[in-house]
């Protein structure tokens, strides 16, 4: 029985103080499991947190939710740490408990169901991929999500791994528009000097470079060589203004760029 406005469940005082004095130690320890970088600590806290606000809140409360969106980021993160040490049932197992707490969070669906595709993927089940990535793209759009542009780029790479090159363009299209309309306003106001290129603009940056690479590559498999050309080129433009010729991307565009222009 919950207490009317408060999303709180109805326990005796006594009871819920007792309940209450856990919360914070289980908070306090999952904070030092984190900051000392111990992920199996950390999940067992986090889980143990989540148990017991459901005792003391109602399940709509912002007290439950916020504490499904930690557990669900740190099942995430301990998911792509396993799959970097190429341990994928446990990964996958992570990622299933993830699932169960972000039915909550459009963000913590698309981020689930992204890290699911790459799960997938590293096992060349690439439908099944396919399938999980539209899942992600389907909110990250419907939110106005920055990472619709890397999900769109995923899309491209799994498609092109099925020889679906036609909807791999597609993809590859959508990313550049969507990294556009991020970066246009302050490309408009002329905010952005190659010079003073932040961290953050960097990654966007890189990642439209890359999505020019991957719509040549699909004109390429497409037979178009004008086209792969020209994304070639306007990708190397880009990179080498914002990312410095020292960067891989300007090399490999370069060298792509010539490669195709000998072609024609």
């Amino acid at each position: 029985m919950g207490v009317p406005g408060t999303g709180e469940i109805y326990m005796p005082p006594g009871e819920r103080d007792a309940i209450l004095a856990k919360v914070e130690t289980c908070d306090q320890d999952a904070e030092a499991a984190r900051q000392s970088g111990n992920q199996h600590d950390l999940l067992v806290q986090l889980e143990t947190a989540l148990h017991l606000r459901r005792k003391l809140y109602q399940e709509a409360s912002q007290e439950v939710s916020g504490a499904c969106r930690r557990l669900c980021e740190a099942y995430n993160y301990a998911a792509t740490m396993q799959l970097q040490q190429e341990k994928l049932k446990e990964a996958h197992d992570l990622l299933k408990r993830a699932e169960q707490v972000a039915d909550r969070s459009d963000v913590d669906r698309a981020i689930t169901w992204n890290n699911m595709a790459c799960y997938y993927r590293r096992t060349n089940k690439l439908r099944t991929a396919v399938t999980f990535l539209e899942r992600a793209l389907a909110i990250e759009e419907h939110t106005g999500n920055s990472d619709a542009a890397q999900t769109h780029l995923n899309l491209c790479a799994t498609l092109s791994q099925l020889k679906r090159h036609g909807e791999a363009l597609q993809h590859a299209q959508s990313a550049v528009i969507r990294i556009y309309e991020i970066l246009a306003p302050q490309l408009f106001n002329g905010d952005f000097a190659p010079e003073e290129t932040t961290d953050e603009s960097r990654e966007q940056f890189t990642v439209l470079c890359i999505a020019y690479h991957n719509l040549a590559v699909e004109h390429e498999h497409l037979k178009n060589l004008e086209g792969a050309a020209c994304a070639y080129a306007e990708g190397f433009k880009w990179a080498s203004k914002f990312l410095g010729e020292s960067h891989q991307l300007v090399a490999i565009l370069r060298h792509a760029a010539d490669s195709v222009k000998g072609k024609l």
